[in-house]
């Protein structure tokens, strides 16, 4: 009787070793696979970073040349305010020699 439970309990821890070895398998494959994912981003974003990379360079000279920009439509908006008032008190006379 004691030969067969301990045949048993050996079977049994058998079974328990085989069942954990098969979950751990699981675990690293599906590990591999979350670092195959973590390789493939890790490598979108240096892709990222390398062609992004000159972009501080040019940033002093693009604000300079909106900041000329935003002064040249400056002037444009005052001019055709002054066009806009002309045509304005044209429209006015024109409109006062037609009745």
């Amino acid at each position: 009787m004691v030969l067969l439970l301990t045949v048993l309990s050996g079977l049994a821890g058998a079974l328990l070793l085989m069942v954990l070895a098969v979950g751990l398998l699981r675990i690293l494959r599906a590990l591999t696979s979350i670092r195959e994912s973590l390789s493939k981003i890790a490598m979108g974003v240096r892709a990222i970073d390398s062609e992004t990379a000159p972009l501080p360079k040019h940033l002093d000279g693009l604000n300079d040349t909106l900041t000329t920009l935003g002064e040249g439509l400056g002037s444009v908006e005052s001019h055709l305010k002054a066009v806009a008032k002309k045509v304005e008190s044209l429209g006015g006379a024109l409109k006062g020699s037609s009745q």
